[in-house]
């Protein structure tokens, strides 16, 4: 399908509404056809530029001199910036930025995350056991603890915790069910943000141990100096909330695949585990973050637009995965896709610290699916998220043959 970019209002990437579905990649590719960066602005009259293609994107993250991260990382949340922004790890640039990250690192390194699959197994086995056996199931619903079962532990939440910080930090990015009212989406919002902080404030008490994410915490007042915030809380807010996302939603997103594809699930289920390259391709195709944003600390040029200090820019890396220019036939998945240069884990130095675990955790899950699962089909349309920023699904109604 091509989109007249010459409508009103046609290609506005703000209008949350029209990503209930999954049309946005349509007029990406419109606009990445189209030269330099686009001009945006949102119902409120704040300006922004779009940068779409894979290039830009990649010259946006890795520069993080010119593109700072130290104001906010959402475009909906814009004024005086996020109220976490220049103490929270995510919305930090080097020096801090890298005092930050040391802190935490060694909790996420490749032999770190080795030491975790054992437990992030066990723990998803559980999960499993919790739905099997039954024809059809939401998926959303019935496994929502899903990304805890890898990060739980990690982050030092009590396992009780662990069902309402799922379904909370879904809610707290400002997405939700296409069927909901502006109201209740606002009441959702305040009560996911009231959850999350509660639980987070808690664990920060015990107090927690120090091979955990929340554990290491007080360490980052330290790097940042701010009488006036509660640093180590919204550093483990921070986390919690950059953890929880991408999991599930990838995972949502593949399974709809699965569902879907004949020959696809074929080819998953001759497979005798899940390789990196099918991992690397499911972040690619499923993006479950559309984009980040960035402001400019200086008058710079990109993609041959002339950009002023303090501007805003965001970063589509739902697009830039889809970009004709990197990724041949980029709107078919190639489970062995090699090589893969996608952008769900960002680019310099925000890349995501927590990238290895993140792929254990899908590793672990698609290979307990191909071990415990016959079939799997729709037995419903699934749900989409609106929001501009999280591709996310709210509800995935699957058809199930066990093993």
């Amino acid at each position: 399908m091509r989109v007249d970019l010459d409508a009103p209002g046609a290609w506005d990437l703000y209008d949350e509404s029209r990503y209930s579905g999954q049309g946005m990649h349509a007029l990406w590719r419109e606009m990445r056809a189209r030269d330099g960066l686009h001009h945006q602005v949102t119902p409120d009259g704040q300006e922004f530029f779009a940068a779409v293609r894979h290039g830009t994107v990649r010259e946006v993250l890795s520069n993080h001199t010119a593109f700072s991260s130290a104001y906010s990382t959402m475009l909906s949340v814009r004024g005086d910036g996020d109220v976490a922004a220049g103490a929270a790890i995510h919305l930090t640039d080097p020096p801090v930025h890298s005092e930050l990250k040391r802190i935490f690192t060694p909790l996420m390194t490749v032999p770190a995350t080795q030491r975790l699959a054992q437990g992030i197994e066990e723990r998803m086995r559980e999960l499993f056991d919790t739905v099997r056996g039954r024809e059809s199931f939401d998926f959303c619903a019935d496994m929502v603890t899903l990304p805890m079962t890898v990060t739980g532990a990690l982050m030092g939440i009590p396992p009780s915790e662990w069902p309402l910080t799922g379904r909370a930090t879904v809610r707290a990015m400002g997405a939700t069910d296409a069927a909901e009212s502006e109201y209740q989406r606002r009441v959702n919002l305040f009560e996911a943000h009231t959850t999350i902080m509660t639980v987070l404030g808690e664990a920060l008490q015990e107090p927690p141990a120090d091979d955990t994410v929340i554990g290491r915490c007080p360490r980052t007042t330290g790097a940042v100096e701010d009488p006036d915030r509660d640093v180590a809380l919204l550093n483990a807010y921070a986390f919690l909330m950059g953890a929880n996302p991408t999991i599930p939603q990838t995972i949502n997103q593949m399974l709809i695949m699965l569902a879907r594809d004949e020959d696809l699930w074929s080819w998953f289920t001759r497979q005798d585990r899940t390789e990196q390259t099918f991992v690397d391709e499911t972040l690619r195709w499923a993006s479950p973050i559309n984009h980040v944003l960035r402001r400019t600390t200086a008058d710079v040029t990109l993609g041959g637009t002339e950009i002023r200090a303090g501007s805003l820019v965001t970063a589509w890396l739902g697009s830039a995965n889809r970009d004709e220019e990197v990724f041949p036939e980029p709107f078919r998945f190639v489970p062995d896709r090699s090589p893969n240069q996608h952008t769900a884990f960002g680019f310099g130095v925000h890349r995501c610290i927590g990238q290895h675990v993140a792929v254990a955790g899908m590793k672990t899950f698609f290979d307990l699916w191909r071990e415990n699962v016959r079939s799997v089909s729709l037995a419903g349309e699934p749900r989409h998220l609106v929001s501009n920023f999280l591709n996310g699904v709210v509800s995935l109604p699957l058809s199930v043959s066990w093993k």
